[in-house]
């Protein structure tokens, strides 16, 4: 990782009952979206990447809100669409992200759970970088309340 992919964010911390709605589906499917970007911003997800994030999801607060195992098919479900179709898959993600538009809450604690998704390898590379961009733009937030760095280094 060079010294420009490096994380440069500082968390925004915030109330997850104050800003996800529990078993609220737009708000699910969204987040399922998000982490499903994320994890296959290099292309694929590995199965040790795979396993990985399930055990990150079976731990977070987050999820639990809208119920473990009922996001994790929904992650597998559209992990495997995008490995089946990656344009077709793409855009039922962000078509899934968008409807979130407008919920000023759940959509900065989307970004939120995406970069710590990001980050949870160690590292924020390029790639997700570009995704959690694409999320800010997709959900009309600037993405320097994120913290996110763009690839000339300036905040944006």
């Amino acid at each position: 990782m060079t010294y420009a992919t490096q994380s440069r964010r500082t968390p925004v911390a915030h109330e997850t009952l104050e800003t996800w709605t529990p078993g609220d589906e737009i708000e699910m499917d969204a987040l399922i979206a998000a982490c499903v970007l994320v994890a296959q911003a290099d292309g694929w997800v590995t199965h040790d990447e795979r396993r990985r994030m399930i055990e990150r999801m079976r731990r977070s607060p987050t999820i639990a809100l809208f119920g473990v195992e009922e996001v994790l098919q929904g992650f597998e479900t559209l992990n495997d669409r995008l490995d089946r179709d990656l344009d077709e898959g793409v855009e039922a993600a962000e078509t899934a992200i968008q409807r979130l538009a407008g919920r000023a809450g759940p959509s900065r604690l989307l970004v939120e759970t995406a970069c710590a998704v990001a980050e949870a390898d160690g590292g924020f590379d390029a790639e997700e970088r570009d995704i959690v961009l694409r999320l800010c733009e997709l959900l009309d937030l600037h993405p320097g309340a994120f913290g996110v760095v763009t690839p000339e280094g300036a905040r944006r």
